[in-house]
């Protein structure tokens, strides 16, 4: 298959050098390199530094993990191990993909077997002769970590290797899933770059209300019957006109257009009815004063007909 150029992706593969080193470690790498991958390995037959490789670790988008019969018996491998899975679960890696060569997935889960023993001797090696007991209380907590690391890495789908299948056959495998991998981590981090990049809405103006069509003329009248509304959808862009001598365009709410009637902003429909409450509101004063007047003068015509009487009655005396 076709591979892709990740110049700017990495892979970082943990191993135990006496197993690997001179085996498939080698081909795996070889085939990585050659399809544009690049790939992190100690090639140090001594070591590099921890934080060192720890930093290669947080780098890295995927780690390869070689199980092999010697892994368990490198405190150093197993402390890669354990800043792997902390990375995975932080998504620091976006991938961990494990490989059991030529030991079972249980007897890595579950520290059986030979690499169950070789763990065992580890152990037995650290608390050996150990009397302080804070140093006895850190190398615990250290074994404790690495036994979580063991499950939890061993819990990833991974490929195993037996010795009965073809080495070749099998790396390729191997590539070809750390190739889909890559392929999927840059098309997400694309999709992520794409929404972070992506253009802001446009600013509506202050003139673009909706239609951005919108001309509206108000007509200075001395009565509410005179006060009107103009509006023409034809016309774009245009200011206000405030003078007394524009023409009108009247428009009941009955001939008002789909748009008008139902619209976020039904202006006419909208003036018309204020319209009418407001001759309402009018109509209602004028009423209540009439009546307020008619009331004044029935109570006048009274007085003046008590004091008529009362002086009629005065005079005959």
């Amino acid at each position: 298959m076709g591979i892709t150029h990740y110049n700017k992706d990495q892979v970082f593969i943990s191993f135990r050098g006496k197993d690997e080193r001179n085996g498939l470690l080698t081909l795996l790498k070889q085939k990585l390199i050659d399809g544009n991958v690049n790939v992190f390995t100690d090639d140090k037959l001594t070591g590099q530094p921890l934080q060192n490789l720890f930093g290669h670790i947080r780098k890295s988008r995927i780690a390869i993990v070689i199980f092999s019969k010697n892994y368990a018996e490198s405190g150093w491998c197993l402390d890669e191990l354990v800043e792997i899975k902390k990375c995975f679960e932080t998504e620091a890696l976006k991938a961990v993909i494990p490989i059991f060569h030529r030991v079972k997935v249980s007897s890595v889960k579950k520290q059986s077997g030979k690499f169950g023993e070789k763990f065992l001797a580890l152990q037995n090696y650290l608390l050996a002769e150990e009397v302080d007991k804070k140093k006895i209380k850190r190398i615990n907590s250290r074994i404790k970590r690495w036994k979580k690391a063991l499950k939890i890495v061993t819990e990833i789908a991974g490929l195993t290797h037996d010795k009965n299948s073809p080495e070749l056959a099998f790396v390729e495998k191997v590539v070809e899933k750390i190739i889909r991998h890559l392929a999927s981590i840059a098309a997400e981090e694309g999709r992520n770059s794409t929404l972070e990049t992506s253009e802001t809405p446009p600013v509506i103006q202050p003139n673009q209300i909706i239609y951005n069509v919108i001309n509206i003329r108000l007509h200075r009248s001395k009565s509410l019957e005179n006060f009107k509304l103009s509006y023409n959808p034809e016309e774009d862009n245009k200011s206000y006109d405030l003078k007394p001598s524009s023409p009108t365009l009247t428009r009941s709410a009955s001939n008002l257009d789909h748009r008008d009637q139902y619209g976020p902003f039904p202006f006419e429909a909208l003036m018309v009815k204020k319209q009418n409450e407001n001759q309402r509101s009018i109509a209602n004063i004028v009423l209540k004063k009439t009546k307020t007047w008619h009331n004044l003068h029935f109570v006048s015509a009274l007085l003046f007909g008590a004091l008529f009487v009362s002086y009629m009655v005065r005079s005959k005396k």
